[in-house]
Parts: C-alpha cells; structure tokens; sequence
C-alpha cells in the first residue's frame, strides 16, 4: 500500500509538471532568479577527469574526478553562462551578463580581456577546432568572431557569408553554418558556398567528423545525415526515473517523456540528458538504448564529452556533477 500511494502522488506530481513545462519554456532567457550555485558550464581541461565549472553567481572552480573539492580559479562580478577552453593559450572566455565575453587566465585568475558585446549578451562562446578562432552569437542572432592570433581581434566578417549559425571555421578557412533547413559549408577565401545539403533541424545538439547530427525537439532526439540526406531515427527518454525519497534504493519508472536538454556523440555511442535528472547511453548506429545512469538529483543542464571520446561529465541545476565511463 506504501508502494502504490508513492507511485500514485509521484504520477499526479509529473502530471503537474508535465503540462506547466509544456506551457511555458522552462529556461528563462535571463537566470538571476535561478540558483546562484547551480552549474551552468563545464569544460575540459585536460584528455579526462579534470574539467572546469560555472556558476551563475560568476563562481568559475576546477573539479577532478574522486576529489570532492572543489579548486578556485576566480570569482567574476556578473552572472557567467558559459565556458570555453584554449589549451593553447591557456585562457578561458566566459559569456557574462553585463559585461560580454571575458578572456580568463586559467592559473591566475585574472582577467585579460573584455570583448564587448553591443546592445545584447550571448549565451555561448567556443573556440574553433584549431584555436584560431572565438566565435560566438548573441541574443539578437548577431555573428561575432574574433581572432586569437592577433590579441582577440575582432572580425569583419564578409557581407557575403549566409545566414545561419556559425558551428566551426576550418584551418582552410571554410565556415560550417547552420539554419533550419540546411547545412553549408562557406568557404571565405573565395567567398563562395563549397557545398550545401537539405537538413530538418529544430534545435543543434552535435555534429561529428562524418556527417552525422543530432537535433533536439521537446522530447525526442533524431539522428540524421548530411550526406544520406536522411533522418536515421529518433530516440527518446522512455520514462521519468523517480527516487523514493524514503528508500534511496528504489527508483519508480513514470511513464512520461520529458524534455531533452543536451546530446552528445561519444564514440559508438550518443548520450543524452533531460530534465528527469537521467541520462541515457544509445548505440549510435541502431539508436537502442543500453543504459539509463541516474546520480543526478536535479535537472541536468549540460554534458560535456572528453577529447578521447571515453569520458562524459554532466552537471545540472543544484550543483551536482558526476563523471562518467563510456564503455
């Protein structure tokens, strides 16, 4: 009787949720109401087990793996949404609130330099595959990249180049850009498109070296192909796993697909995290899932995957991270 009056407020507690998620997006454009230690970013720092984090109160600590403490590197005065490491270099940007994107050193602590954002703030900011570049958009769906090389120069970029998101710039110069409906490779030498190819996206999750992306809609991740021109298949969370809260040992499994927050290639393997505090390992090839891991006890917000694809770590909202083995 115990068992079945758990499972009966815990479905009537997700049914709740469900429908108030639905209505409304869950994730407000700007987070100064959320958990001020909650994680926002994370990032390597090396091949595995030694990453990097962010918090909205401007908090940025390095964690490694079976270390409970947490290491200081810096405490920013603003809200900080990203993270981002040049191993090169050996600096971090940070996306901020009020004071656009800040360029950290990762042993001192200090700041750099202030690259300025006009009018907006952005949410994300990554360095190309070759560290050349930083690129980043801000909330107006403006395309800002600046040049490493030359003290974070900021780049005119052409008049030419196609709408889109910018997801990489080559060591040939060639911009991968992204829309809605099409992925095209820009080559900005010649200023010309190379090639272009018909996609159905939603929302970019991950691209990897052949082609293949994932794209994130509500509840359901698909895998399709660039070069195929073709949706593989689509995968989502079965059930809510909920623990009960007076017997850590059980997990009662709600049948109910809740929102996708992040997927990630890693080797053979796609991960996937939601706001049912899971993740889930798939076969990449054939899409069946292999297995469910469930530390986390709060929304998972962001995953991120090692340089030797053998490793994911996954914070979320109430400050828990955990790392992760792909077999």
């Amino acid at each position: 009787m115990k068992n079945n009056t758990f499972s009966l407020l815990i479905i009537f507690s997700v049914n709740f949720f469900y429908f108030s998620c639905h209505s409304q997006d869950i994730f407000i454009p700007k987070f100064t109401n959320i958990n001020p230690i909650s994680f926002t970013d994370v990032t390597y720092i090396s091949k595995k087990d030694t990453v990097l984090v962010t918090t909205y109160n401007g908090r940025i600590a390095k964690i490694i793996k079976d270390n409970p403490k947490e290491i200081f590197v810096a405490k920013i005065e603003d809200e900080i949404y990203s993270i981002s490491y040049n191993p090169e270099k050996k600096v971090i940007a940070i996306t901020t609130l009020e004071n656009g994107i800040l360029i950290v050193d990762i042993n001192s602590g200090k700041i750099l330099k202030r690259l300025p954002i006009k009018n907006s703030w952005c949410i994300n900011a990554f360095y190309n595959d070759n560290f050349k570049y930083l690129i980043s958009h801000d909330q107006d769906g403006n395309r800002y990249v600046w040049d490493v090389n030359k003290g974070y120069e900021f780049v005119n970029l052409s008049k030419e180049i196609p709408k889109g998101g910018i997801k990489n710039i080559n060591e040939k110069e060639v911009f991968t850009i992204i829309t809605s409906n099409k992925l095209l490779f820009w080559d900005s030498i010649k200023k010309e498109t190379i090639s272009e190819f018909k996609i159905s996206l939603q929302r970019f999750a991950d691209m990897d070296s052949l082609g293949n992306f994932l794209s994130l809609d509500y509840n359901e991740c698909t895998k399709s192909n660039i070069y195929k021109n073709s949706k593989e298949f689509k995968i989502k969370h079965p059930n809510m796993p909920f623990k009960n809260p007076n017997d850590s040992n059980e997990i009662v499994e709600i049948p109910f697909q809740m929102q996708l927050t992040a997927a990630k290639f890693a080797g053979d393997k796609i991960v996937t995290a939601s706001i049912d505090r899971s993740i889930r390992v798939w076969e990449k090839n054939s899409g069946e899932l292999i297995e469910t891991l469930t530390l986390h006890n709060a929304t998972i917000n962001k995953i991120k995957v090692s340089k030797d694809q053998s490793q994911v770590v996954s914070i979320d909202l109430k400050g828990g991270i955990h790392f992760w083995e792909v077999k």
